[in-house]
Order: structure tokens, then sequence, then C-alpha cells
């Protein structure tokens, strides 16, 4: 009886090593980067007269879905306005956040007046980074101010002087892939949470670096573009690049209709379709999310 026994576990064995086991889930792994522009008038009060800090409350958000992403990894970059130490000596203005699968693993500060072109950044970039050689969301999620279609001084109120604009901002954006431990050339989805940098000129200057735009022709003002869907999008297991954009596109919407009673209008672009349009306002390859205005905030 013994052996009999043995034998069959012998043949299961067997059987077994036969099988061939696919791997439990095919999801990808997520790497996504905040930079928040918190240098410049971000001040509202709500209706009992308190003042908010529009970045502060972008950079909470940002921690929050930083701490909730399961697979992957968070970068977040907050450019503070610019302090003095004893009056005399320059402190760092620069914040930075690291999370990888939920965890906080780092928080530096770093000088932002010298840094050009997101340079700085995509040096922590490279320095954490994942190494993987596994297909990764790339998303960047830019907060601010309409950045000016011309490299203009003005955009920085520490440094009134400073150039910055469209061009300066994609060349940054090409060192942040750069950065990137995997070979990708380009981002799954760029948002960019500000006034009026749904145009041609936007399109065109991102068109190699991003497969999908998600944008606002009109005014944002100081509300922003909710990015806590990324958390439920993270957990599943498999979502196109479009299908990724237009669900975090809709979110932000939902979110800034329960807040708001000013114009809402928000774009995704379909980078390859749009770039090659003379006429943003085709509808080929844009969705729109667009509510007219009320009057007022809600908040």
């Amino acid at each position: 009886m013994r052996k009999r026994n043995t034998l069959s576990v012998f043949w299961i064995i067997i059987l077994l090593c036969g099988i061939s086991f696919s791997p439990l889930s095919q999801a990808e792994d997520f790497r996504i980067i905040y930079i928040i522009h918190g240098d410049g008038n971000y001040l509202f009060h709500n209706e009992e007269g308190n003042a908010i800090n529009a970045a502060e409350r972008i950079l909470e958000q940002a921690q929050f879905v930083g701490a909730n992403i399961r697979r992957g990894e968070v970068f977040i970059f907050y450019q503070k306005p610019a302090e003095n130490f004893l009056l005399f000596f320059p402190k760092d203005d620069g914040e930075f956040h690291y999370y990888k699968n939920g965890k906080k693993i780092s928080v530096e500060s770093y000088p932002g007046k010298d840094a050009k072109d997101y340079e700085i950044e995509a040096g922590l970039i490279r320095k954490y980074s994942e190494s993987t050689t596994k297909e990764m969301k790339n998303i960047l999620l830019y907060y601010g101010h309409e950045i000016f279609q011309q490299n203009s001084p003005g955009y920085h109120s520490s440094y009134p002087e400073k150039e910055f604009g469209i061009n300066i901002f994609a060349n940054g954006v090409e060192k942040l892939i750069n950065s990137f431990s995997t070979t990708e050339e380009q981002f799954d989805l760029i948002v960019l949470s500000t006034c009026r940098n749904g145009n041609r000129e936007t399109i065109n200057a991102l068109s190699s670096l991003t497969d999908y735009l998600i944008a606002s022709p009109g005014d944002i003002h100081l509300s922003h573009l909710n990015s806590e869907s990324l958390i439920n999008l993270n957990q599943q297991e498999q979502i196109d690049d479009y299908d990724l954009a237009k669900e975090f596109a809709k979110f932000a919407y939902q979110e800034l209709k329960e807040i708001t009673s000013t114009e809402i209008s928000i774009s995704l672009y379909d980078i390859k379709k749009v770039s090659g349009i003379s006429d943003c306002e085709a509808d080929t390859g844009i969705t729109e999310f667009y509510r007219s205005p009320e009057f007022g905030r809600r908040d």
C-alpha cells in the first residue's frame, strides 16, 4: 500500500512539472511623476474666509496617492517659494518625496534657483528609479499656472528673471524620460493641470514625448485635476493607455463639478491622431469633458 502511494505521488509530480503556470497578475506597474509648481500665487479663501494654499493641497493629495499605489513608484517634486535662513542664507526650495509600492522611501530637499530644465529632478529619478525590464505605465502630472507659449520671464515669483515656457518644459520632460532605468522613449500620459494649455503649441511641443495629453483649453483657476483615480486604476489587472487617460479625465471632471460652479473644460488628446491636424477643435482624436459656467465657487 505504501509503495502504491509513493508511485502515485511520483506521477502527480511528473504531471505537474509538465504544466506551464502563468503569472497570477499581468498588471503593469505605474511610474508616476508629480511636478507641483508652488512658487506663485496659489492662495484662495473658502466660504469661511480661511486662506488655503492650493499647491499645498495638491501636495497632500500626491502624497496620499503615493502611499496607496501598491504596484510601482511615485516621484513628487514640490517647488516652493524661496526662503532665507537668518535673512541671508537661501534655504532649499525644492522638496522631493519618493514612494515605492506604497511605502515612503525618501524625503529630500534640493535647490530650485539653479535648477534648469528639470536636470535636478531627472537626477533624483535616475537615483531611485526601479531597475527593471518590464513594461510600466509612465505618467507625468504637472500642476501650476498656464505654461507660456513662448519662453519668457515672470513665471516663478521667487525668480522673476528666470525664463519658462512650453519649449523649456518640453526639454525638461525629455530629460525626465532619459532618466528612466527602462528604455522608454515617451510617457503614456501627461496631465497638465493648468489654464489654457489645451492648444496647438502645447501639442506640437509634446508630440514626441507622450501618447496622450490631458489639458484644459480654458481656465481651471485654483481648482485642480484630482489624481486620486490613479489608485483604483493601478489595481486593475489590465488597462490600455486610452482607457487610463479617459478614466482619469472623467474622474477629475466629476470632482470639479462637485466643488465649482465655473466653466469646466477638459480635453483628452490622442497625440498620434491630433498632431497632424491643423485645427485643434477638430473632433478626431479629442475627447472633451465640458460644463458651461454657473456662478461662483463651491468649496
